[in-house]
């Protein structure tokens, strides 16, 4: 699965959830990060998404794709990128 494909992923799920919550979408471009960006977005929300995305993906990794180890909260892109990178560790695993 290449990156665009996951990006895609991604920004569904993240509406779908902001949605589900009764909150605005607005625009999910690379640039919005979901976290401090998105009306009402918190990690529970994030995890609810990296749940999703996960079953979407078919793999399982100890991975929170919406922060860094040193707290930083990441993009849209940046979240786009670490999923692709660790969908395609799978593949060449497989």
């Amino acid at each position: 699965m290449d990156r665009e494909e996951v990006r895609q992923l991604l920004v569904t799920a993240i509406a779908e959830i902001q949605q589900q919550s009764g909150r605005a979408v607005g625009p999910l471009d690379d640039n919005v990060c979901p976290l401090s960006d998105l009306e009402g977005f918190d990690s529970l929300n994030g995890e609810e998404v990296t749940t999703m995305l996960l079953e979407d993906l078919s793999f399982a990794e100890d991975l929170n794709p919406f922060v860094l180890e040193d707290e930083h909260e990441l993009t849209i892109g940046e979240i786009a990128d670490r999923l692709a990178a660790a969908a395609t560790r799978k593949e060449k695993v497989s």
